[in-house]
């Protein structure tokens, strides 16, 4: 059809093929607008009942005006030869073709891209329309970061005809829900559950429920067999996993109760690490112009993000929620020091929770959810043994379902030779080592008094054994406060060996740089800490997509500590590009001042200091549309204002 005329469109291209249906790239002859064409296989259109059908689910939809909703401006009729749909043309990639390119996202770009969908299925679903075949292959992401959702309804229409022709369920078994499944009435929640299988799909690289057919697809849908997001996928955010995992709910009613309530969940994944969507660092469009720069990015801004809020939160006394985000630090870097370090402080440093026996129960049951992590073998912890728990909710039921402990009195206090964990299972005086030194304990503290020469420990009370625990006698109970011993004063200082390594780490004021070293990669101005060297003379190179490359000269010392070499950097310009959506006669301007039409800026806008935040506007007619750029995040960003046209 490439060179021929439907109606009043000009055929350019083919865009695209599939089963149902070819896609072209067109032009309104007329209005000199590029769309693009779908138009259905000859063996579905000549049909006439199928043609009505065609025609009344395009006015059922042609009315849908949303930003994330792929628009349709013209449809063939129930006369034409031919049976075609035309909608707005999308430059850029779909799902399926990103995750071929990446393998899979990060959790903060797949919350993105779920957040848009939400907004365009919650926007379909107040008109009464739904999707049933939300896929990867229907959503497409613009090259300016726009999320487009497509063929709505269409998928209906071409269900049924193919169940009046072959009489078996076609489409896409793999992201159905479990009502579509057993061919149930829909409602919303089933295009939010296709939508949980989209997202497992981006943040693990492969779809949640599989099968060697289609028949064996829909049965683990209907039945719920696959595994969890997390198990697949441990460094992504914790409340994403429960998202997604709350839409793969078998039954409906276990859902969110609509789109808006999923989007919200979704964005307090992003608010919860202070992730601001709006600014130009954490834009879909920077992602996808450089996945690897951008996961970098992320990879620095989390390492700090998610220690400090585990950290917070722990403060705050929400250990369990603390400790999400401390697994997640550790699942991305299992020997980071600040998240050992702070494990380590809540394993032995907080005494009054140590101190009250409720808090022993918290406290153990909150450690356990590190255990899948290996956690506490990296703190090295002795005889320490922790009982694994597979999620957070398992612990919080554990902390719940506890039996009531009994509180000894000072009678029944065994004495403690050495200080035991509160995590480990209270062993007997008997059975502790003897202490060649013990710490000589405050008078006031009656509980740390060994007995005297001769004396043996009381015999613990009988009781009824508590529920859980087998009959017979309850072992002794002894002391959970620790006793704080001086550390050692420390040793004098003394010049380091001549063979002691150094530390460096570089510092930029304005535009970030990766570090190199002899032509290989060193780091980046962004790294914490610094990374050791042996002594002597280097020629270091800091490189960026905006800066001027730069040589800095060190000379190092046996254990000289460099670790804040600050650098200035020159940026170089970078570009602003606007869609062709922008008529050529808009004027663009940056802080105010005019630059010209986009038909002589080429559709592209100059800023020579990125590192300085910009207001770039553009008036079209009598509307104008404006965004801010804090600070660019690469030598290309596409122009992004909330309400485009």
């Amino acid at each position: 059809m490439i060179g021929t005329t439907l109606d009043k469109y000009e055929i350019l291209q083919k865009v695209g093929e599939g089963g149902m249906a070819t896609v072209y790239r067109g032009r309104h002859a007329t209005l000199d607008r590029e769309v693009a064409i779908k138009v259905l296989h000859p063996h579905l259109s000549s049909s006439t009942r199928n043609r009505k059908r065609f025609a009344r689910e395009a006015r059922a939809i042609e009315h849908l005006r949303h930003p994330n909703i792929l628009e349709i401006f013209d449809y063939s009729g129930a006369d034409s030869p031919d049976c075609y749909i035309v909608t707005e043309y999308v430059r850029g990639e779909t799902l399926t073709e990103l995750l071929q390119r990446c393998q899979r996202v990060p959790s903060e770009v797949a919350t993105l891209i779920g957040v848009a969908l939400c907004e365009a299925l919650g926007y379909a679903h107040k008109a009464g329309v739904l999707h049933r075949d939300l896929k990867p292959d229907n959503v497409m992401i613009r090259h300016d970061g726009r999320v487009k959702l497509m063929d709505f309804g269409i998928a209906r229409f071409l269900d049924e005809s193919q169940l009046t022709m072959t009489g078996a369920l076609v489409g896409s078994p793999a992201f159905m829900s479990p009502e579509q499944a057993r061919e149930d009435e829909l409602d919303a929640r089933s295009d939010l559950f296709s939508l949980g299988t989209v997202l497992f799909q981006l943040v693990t690289g492969t779809v949640p429920f599989g099968g060697n057919n289609p028949s064996l697809v829909l049965r683990n849908i209907i039945e719920g067999n696959r595994p969890q997001v997390t198990e697949l996928a441990p460094n992504m955010s914790a409340t994403l996993g429960d998202v997604i995992e709350r839409l793969l709910s078998v039954h409906r009613e276990d859902r969110y109760a609509d789109a808006g309530a999923a989007a919200d969940a979704l964005r307090g994944s992003l608010t919860e690490l202070g992730i601001d969507t709006s600014t130009p660092r954490w834009s879909l469009v920077r992602f996808i112009d450089d996945p690897a720069a951008y996961e970098q990015d992320l990879d620095g801004y989390l390492r700090e993000a998610l220690l400090e809020r585990g950290r917070a939160v722990m403060q705050e006394g929400d250990a369990l929620a603390g400790l999400r985000f401390i697994n997640r630090l550790l699942s991305m870097d299992e020997a980071n020091q600040d998240a050992l370090a702070l494990l380590q402080q809540f394993h032995g440093l907080e005494g009054d929770r140590i101190r009250r026996p409720w808090g022993l129960v918290v406290a153990g049951a909150a450690m356990l959810v590190l255990a899948p992590l290996g956690a506490w073998g990296l703190l090295q912890s002795g005889d320490l043994e922790v009982p694994t728990v597979a999620t957070t909710e398992q612990a919080a039921a554990a902390v719940h379902s506890a039996p009531e402990p009994v509180v000894p009195s000072v009678a029944d206090v065994a004495p403690a030779a050495t200080p035991v964990s509160p995590l480990s299972d209270l062993p007997a005086a008997a059975d502790l080592p003897a202490d060649p030194a013990p710490v000589e304990p405050p008078s006031d503290t009656p509980q740390n008094v060994a007995p005297g020469a001769g004396q043996t420990p009381p015999a613990p009370p009988t009781e009824p054994p508590p529920p859980g625990r087998p009959p017979g006698p309850r072992p002794p109970i002894t002391s959970a406060v620790i006793t704080t011993v001086p550390p050692p004063a420390p040793a004098e200082a003394s010049a380091p060996p001549s063979d002691a390594p150094a530390c460096v780490a570089f510092r930029s004021l304005s535009m970030p740089a990766d570090v190199y070293l002899d032509g290989t990669r060193f780091g980046t101005t962004r790294d914490r800490g610094c990374r050791e060297l042996p002594a002597g003379s280097y020629t270091f190179q800091l490189r960026g997509p905006l800066i001027e490359e730069k040589t800095v000269h060190v000379d190092l010392k046996p254990g000289e500590l460099r670790d804040r070499i600050v650098v200035e950097l020159v940026s170089l310009p970078a570009r602003v590009r606007f869609s062709m959506d922008y008529a050529d006669t808009c004027t663009a301007s940056v802080d105010g001042r005019d630059r010209g039409e986009l038909r002589s800026l080429g559709h592209t806008l100059l800023l020579e200091r990125p590192d300085k935040p910009h207001d770039v506007a553009l008036r079209c007619g009598g509307r104008s549309y404006t965004t801010h750029y804090e600070r660019l995040s690469g030598p290309d960003v596409w122009f992004t204002p909330e309400d485009p046209p």
